[in-house]
């Protein structure tokens, strides 16, 4: 019989799933020598240039401060730079980082293909809709 604290854990349960699907991203992106975050942080930043760091926070859900780190290592790179209009400050791709984000995005629509196949396309789009609505539910309240 399964543990009650995990069967129906909110917590464990997004957080097990959310592990999973990371190290299988984490595989796929090992050939670019990327971790899924820094891909996926390439990847908007190519279909959005001249993205402020702050778009990019709320974009992926995550804090400033993560973003920075993300963004530094993409600069060191070579893949990204960043550039200043008076205050405000924007990334861009350079030609390597667009190179990259093209391979980056095969390997993107690669794993969500996987996904489907493996959970079903209906699954993948209800779970993929319900998890993003919750984050936006969560972040206004926290507003």
């Amino acid at each position: 019989m399964a543990n009650r604290l995990t069967e129906n854990n909110i917590f464990f349960l997004t957080s097990a799933f959310a592990r999973k699907l990371g190290n299988q991203a984490d595989q796929i992106f090992e050939t670019v020598g990327l971790s899924s975050s820094h891909a996926l942080l390439l990847h908007l930043v190519n279909k959005n240039p001249e993205v402020q760091p702050s778009q990019l926070a709320k974009m992926l859900h995550l804090k400033p401060s993560t973003i920075t780190r993300l963004v530094q290592k993409l600069d060191r790179r070579g893949l990204v730079k960043k550039q200043s209009a008076g205050r405000a400050k924007k990334i861009v791709c350079t030609s390597d980082g667009q190179n990259t984000a093209e391979e980056v995005q095969k390997k993107w629509e690669k794993l969500i293909q996987l996904k489907r196949e493996e959970l079903g396309e209906r699954y993948v789009e209800v779970l993929s809709e319900m998890i993003s609505n919750a984050l936006d539910t969560m972040e206004e309240k926290s507003e």
